[in-house]
C-alpha cells in the first residue's frame, strides 16, 4: 500500500478530477494530516496519465521567507524554455529574481519577473494542457505568491493549479486568488470509522484488535495522519494496550499537541487529567473530584482552545488532547484521579470502573462490585463494555480464587466475542483455561478458544479433545462439547460423525437438563440433515428447536436457532414469516450489541430480503453485514460474498461483478472450504446477470466439480441450480442441463420445496424453446405463473416473465414479448430489483431493432476495437489514445452504436453484441 492509495475518498477524487479535465483550478484545504496531500499525489498521476505538463512545487514553512524560492521551483525544469522564448527585457530580470544573473533589483523589474512568468505559461500551454501543483501553498514566500496571483488572474485555458492549503478545524481558505479561475475549493473531510479502520488495516504491518482500531479512530477524530501514528505506536508497544491502558502516542504527534499544554498551569494540568479520565466529565463532577473552584483553570484551558464546554459538559477541543493528557500522566495521578472521580460519581457502571482503576491491589469485595457492573453493562446491550468489566473483575480476584478468576475471564471471553473482539476474546480465554482448575470452569473456557482458533484444524480439534477429556463423567459439560465436535465435523464434511456427535449432544442435554445445549444440539443436527440426502425431518428439528428457544435470553445457541427458524420458513416459501422472525431478530440483537451475531444474522436477513422482493432492504442488509464482518476481522471473504448476492438483488451488476470477484479470491486464499462454493454460486449468478454464459457456466461447473460437500443437499439453501441449468442452455449444453432439472426437481419433491420449482420452471422453458418448441415453452411459462400460488419468491416469477418475453420473441409473438418485457419491468422495478429491470428494458428495445442491425460481424473495424476496449473497461479518453481518435470522436461512434443496438449505455450494448445467436 503506497501513501498515493487513499481510502474513503473516491468522490472527492472524481469531483477535482472532472475539475481540473475541464476548466479551472481545485484547492484542497484542512487541517494538518486530513490527507490533502496523498489526495493531492493522486490527482497529479491522474492528470499525468493524460498528457499534462506538471510543474510543481511544496514550500515549506522554513524557506517562506526566501523571494522567489517557490517559483524556482516550479520553473526548475522548464528554464531552458524560458531563456529561449522569453526577450532580453523580460529574461534578465527573471534570471535575476532566480539567481541565475546578478543585477540590481527595481520596482519595474518585479513587473517584469510577473510579465516573464506569464509568457513562459502561455508559450507552455500552447503545447498542451500544464497544471501548476503548489503543496501546502500557506508557506509560498511573498514574492513568488505576488507572481501567481498576477498571473492567475490574466491566464486563459490551458493552465491549471492544484494547490493544497494547510487551515485550523472550522476555518477556510485564503488562498483561492493565487489559482487561475474558476476555483473550486474542496474541503478535505475526516474520514469515517469503517474508512479508518480499512486504512489501519491496509497500511499497518500487523492487524489491531477491533476495539483498539475504534479507540483510534475515536481519538484520530477521523485524521488518517494521527490514525496511523497512534496505530503504529501501538504496534511498537511492548506489552499491547488493554481497554483500560491509555493510548501511546508517538513522538511525531507529541510535538504537534505538547505545545499546546506547555502554558499550563499545574491546577490546569491537573484539571484536563480528571476530565480524560473520566467517560462524561462536567463541569459540575470535576469540582467535587477536585474539591475546589475551577473556574479560573476551566477558562485557562479555554482560552487556549483545548477544551470547549457547554450546559457544562466539557469535552476536548480534539479527541487526541485527552488520550495524550491521560498517556502523558503517571500512573500514580491516574489512579488518584480515579480515585477521586469515584467518590462523586453515582452511575454503579462508571463507578465500579473508576474504583477499578483506582487500585492494583487484588479485593474480593471490589471484584463482586464490578462483576455487578458488568452483568449491568450487558443488560444494557453493550457486550464490550461489560467484557472489559469482566476482565477488570477477574484481575482484582484474590490469586486464592483461581476459578472465580478462570470463570470471569471466561465471561470476559464470551462477551468480548459477541461484541466482536476477536483478539480480545482469545486472550481471556487463554489466561481462563490456565487459571482454571475445575471442570466447569475449564470445559467453557476450551470452548471459547475452540471458537476463536476455528480455522486453524489442527488446533480446534487438539482443543476440542482437551475440553472432552476434562468434561468425562458431567452430562452437561459433554454435552456442549459433543456440540463443539458435531459442528468441527460438519466444518471439515465429516457429516457421519457429525451427526453422531449431535445426536449423543441431544441425548445428553435431555437428560441433564440444559435447555440451551439441547437448542444448540437440535440446530447442528439439522445442519447436517441439510447437508445431505435427507428428507423433511431437517425442518421438525428446527421447529423444536425454535420453539425452545422461545424465552431463553439471547445466547449464540438461541440467536443461531432463531435464525436457522426464520430461513427454513424461508425455504418453504414463508416469505411474510421469514421476514417477520428474521426482522425482530435483528432488532434484538442489534439492541444486545453482540455485533458478531449480527453480522451473522445479517446473512439471512440478506437471503430472505432478496428473495422475498426486497431488493433495497437487502441491499442495506448485506452491506452492513459485509462491513461488519470486515471490521470485526471475522470472515471479511463470506461478506464480500453476502454483498455480490445483495448487489445482485437491489444494486448494479458491475458492483455484484466486482465484489464476487473479491469473494472467489479471499476463499481461496484464506482456504475457506465451506464458503468456496456460495462464492462460485455468486460469480455464477452475477454471469447470468449480465449475459455471460460462459462465465456462468466456468463458475458452476466447478462447483459440480468440488462434489457433493461443496453446496448443501437441499436446493432452497442456495438456489443455484436454476440458474446453472439456463447457463448450460445458453451454452448449448442440452443434456446436461436437461440431467440438472430433472435431479433438482426431484429433491425438491423429496424435501417439499415448491419455490425450488418455480426457477426450474424457467431454465426448462428455456431448454424447450433451445430444442425448437418455443411455443410449448411458452404454454409451460404462462402455466408456471399463472399456478405459482403464495408459496413462492417474487423475484424468480419477474424473471420468468423475463424469459417469457425472450421465449415469445423467439417464437415471433412480438405483442406477447413487449407486455412479458413490461410486466418484468413493472416487477423487478416494485422489487428494488434495477440490475434486473435494466435487462428487461434492454431485451424490450431489442424488440424495436431490425434483426440485422445487430449483428456484431457487422461492425467495423474501428467499431470492433472500440466494443472490444468497452469490455475491457477502458475508458472514452483511453480509447482516444489508443485508436488516435479525439474523445470526441469516440463518444459520437459510442453513440451511434448506441442507436443502432437501440440502447442506452456501454453495459446495454455489450449484452447486445455479446449475445449468442443473435
Amino acid at each position: 500500500m503506497t501513501d498515493d492509495e487513499l481510502v474513503g475518498r473516491a468522490s472527492l477524487v472524481e469531483r477535482a478530477k472532472k475539475q481540473l479535465e475541464t476548466s479551472g483550478s481545485v484547492l484542497l484545504y484542512g487541517p494538518t494530516g486530513i490527507g490533502k496531500s496523498a489526495l493531492g499525489r493522486a490527482l497529479v498521476a491522474d492528470r499525468t496519465k493524460a498528457g499534462c505538463r506538471v510543474l510543481s512545487a511544496a514550500p515549506s514553512q522554513s524557506e517562506a521567507g526566501l523571494p522567489y524560492v517557490t517559483l524556482l521551483d516550479l520553473l526548475s525544469n522548464q528554464l531552458e524554455l524560458a531563456w529561449q522564448v522569453l526577450p532580453d527585457h523580460l529574461r534578465q530580470p527573471l534570471e535575476v529574481a532566480l539567481l541565475k544573473a546578478s543585477a540590481p533589483d527595481t520596482v519595474r523589474d518585479e513587473l517584469a519577473v510577473r510579465l516573464a512568468v506569464l509568457h513562459v505559461l502561455r508559450r507552455l500551454a500552447a503545447n498542451g494542457p500544464v497544471l501548476l501543483v503548489v503543496d501546502d501553498i500557506q508557506w509560498v514566500d511573498p514574492s513568488s505568491l505576488e507572481v501567481l496571483t498576477f498571473c492567475a488572474r490574466r491566464l486563459a485555458e490551458g493552465v491549471h493549479m492544484l494547490a493544497t492549503e494547510q487551515v485550523a478545524d472550522g476555518d477556510l481558505p485564503v488562498m483561492a486568488e493565487a489559482c487561475p479561475e474558476p476555483v473550486l475549493q474542496l474541503e478535505v473531510p475526516p474520514l469515517a470509522e469503517p474508512d479508518v479502520l480499512g486504512l489501519l488495516r491496509q497500511r499497518l504491518s500487523s492487524p489491531l484488535p477491533v476495539r483498539t482500531a475504534r479507540r483510534i479512530f475515536t481519538a484520530s477524530a477521523g485524521n488518517p495522519f494521527m490514525a496511523l501514528e497512534l496505530g503504529r505506536a501501538v504496534l511498537r508497544h511492548p506489552q499491547g494496550v488493554s481497554p483500560n491502558d491509555p493510548l501511546p502516542v508517538s513522538s511525531r504527534l507529541k510535538t504537534l499537541l505538547g505545545d499546546r499544554l506547555s502554558d499550563l498551569s499545574l491546577g490546569a494540568h491537573e484539571l484536563l487529567l480528571h476530565a480524560a479520565s473520566s467517560p462524561r466529565p462536567t463541569t459540575i463532577q470535576l469540582a467535587q473530584s477536585l474539591d475546589r473552584p475551577i473556574e479560573a483553570e476551566l477558562a485557562e484551558a479555554e482560552a487556549l482552545g483545548l477544551i470547549d464546554i457547554a450546559s457544562e459538559r466539557l469535552r476536548f477541543a480534539h479527541p487526541l488532547l485527552r488520550e495524550y493528557v491521560y498517556a502523558e500522566a503517571t500512573s500514580a495521578a491516574r489512579r488518584q484521579a480515579h480515585a477521586q472521580l469515584a467518590a462523586v460519581v453515582d452511575e454503579p457502571v462508571e463507578n465500579a470502573t473508576h474504583r477499578a482503576l483506582a487500585t492494583q491491589e487484588a479485593d474480593t469485595e471490589l471484584a463482586a462490585t464490578i462483576e455487578e457492573a458488568a452483568a449491568v453493562a450487558a443488560g444494557r446491550g453493550a457486550p464490550g463494555a461489560a467484557a472489559t468489566l469482566w476482565r477488570l473483575a477477574a484481575e482484582r480476584t484474590p490469586s486464592s480464587m483461581p476459578d472465580e478468576r478462570a470463570r470471569r475471564l471466561t465471561r470476559a471471553a464470551d462477551d468480548a466475542a459477541a461484541a466482536g473482539h476477536l483478539a480480545e476474546s482469545a486472550e481471556m480465554a487463554r489466561l481462563a483455561v490456565q487459571a482454571a482448575t475445575r471442570p466447569e470452569t475449564k470445559v467453557p473456557a476450551l470452548l471459547l478458544q475452540v471458537d476463536a482458533a476455528w480455522p486453524d484444524r489442527e488446533c480446534r480439534i487438539g482443543l476440542l479433545a482437551d475440553a472432552f477429556e476434562v468434561a468425562q463423567g458431567d452430562a452437561r459439560l459433554e454435552a456442549r462439547v459433543r456440540i463443539g465436535l458435531s459442528n468441527s465435523a460438519y466444518f471439515d464434511r465429516r457429516l457421519d460423525e457429525a451427526q453422531e456427535h449431535a445426536r449423543v449432544a441431544e441425548a445428553l442435554a435431555r437428560s441433564s437438563g440444559d435447555t440451551e445445549a439441547l437448542v444448540d444440539a437440535l440446530s447442528a443436527s439439522s445442519s447436517v440433515l441439510m447437508s445431505r440426502d435427507a428428507d423433511q425431518s431437517a425442518d421438525s428439528l428446527l421447529a423444536q428447536a425454535a420453539e425452545l428457544a422461545v424465552g431463553l435470553p439471547l445466547t449464540k445457541a438461541v440467536v443461531i436457532a432463531r435464525q436457522m427458524s426464520a430461513m427454513s420458513r424461508l425455504f418453504r416459501g414463508q416469505t411474510d414469516e421469514a421476514i417477520a422472525s428474521i426482522s425482530t431478530l435483528v432488532e434484538e440483537v442489534r439492541d444486545g450489541g453482540a455485533m458478531r451475531w449480527l453480522a451473522s444474522v445479517l446473512i439471512s436477513a440478506t437471503a430472505i430480503y432478496e428473495r422475498s422482493g426486497r431488493g433495497a432492504d437487502a441491499l442495506v442488509a448485506g452491506h452492513e453485514c459485509y462491513q461488519l464482518m470486515q471490521d470485526i476481522g471475522d470472515e471479511a471473504e463470506v461478506g464480500l460474498i453476502i454483498a455480490s448476492r445483495a448487489e445482485c438483488a437491489g444494486g448494479t451488476a458491475a458492483m455484484a461483478r466486482q465484489l464476487a470477484d473479491a469473494a472467489l479470491e479471499g476463499v481461496r486464499l484464506v482456504g475457506n472450504d465451506e464458503w468456496t462454493g456460495p462464492a462460485l454460486a455468486a460469480q455464477g449468478l452475477v454471469g447470468v446477470l449480465i449475459g455471460d454464459p460462459q462465465r456462468a457456466v466456468e463458475a458452476f461447473d466447478t462447483i459440480e466439480g468440488l462434489g457433493e460437500a461443496a453446496m448443501p443437499f437441499d436446493p432452497a439453501i442456495i438456489p443455484w441450480h436454476a440458474d446453472y441449468a439456463e447457463a448450460l442452455v445458453a451454452a448449448g449444453r442440452l443434456d446436461d442441463a436437461a440431467a440438472l432439472i430433472a435431479e433438482i426437481r426431484a429433491r425438491a419433491e423429496t424435501l417439499d420445496r415448491p419455490v425450488v420449482k418455480i426457477g426450474l420452471a424457467r431454465s426448462e422453458a428455456l431448454l424447450i424453446a433451445k430444442q425448437g418448441d418455443p411455443a410449448a415453452a411458452l404454454e409451460l411459462l404462462e402455466k408456471t405463473i399463472s399456478g405459482a400460488g403464495d408459496l413462492v419468491y417474487p423475484l424468480d416469477l419477474a424473471r420468468c416473465e423475463l424469459t417469457r418475453g425472450r421465449v415469445a420473441r423467439q417464437a415471433r409473438r412480438r405483442s406477447v414479448a413487449r407486455t412479458a418485457f413490461l410486466d418484468a419491468i413493472e416487477q423487478f422495478e416494485a422489487y428494488g430489483a434495477p440490475a434486473w429491470r435494466e435487462v428487461a428494458e434492454t431485451e424490450l428495445a431489442r424488440l424495436d431493432v431490425p434483426s440485422r442491425s445487430r449483428q456484431p460481424s457487422e461492425l467495423t473495424d474501428n467499431e470492433q476495437q472500440i466494443v472490444a476496449m468497452v469490455r475491457d473497461g477502458s475508458t472514452n479518453r483511453e480509447i482516444a489514445a489508443a485508436l488516435y481518435l479525439s474523445v470526441k470522436a469516440v463518444e459520437s461512434q459510442l453513440t451511434r452504436l448506441y442507436r443502432r443496438f437501440g440502447v442506452a449505455n456501454r453495459t446495454q450494448l455489450l449484452r447486445m453484441v455479446d449475445r449468442p445467436g443473435t
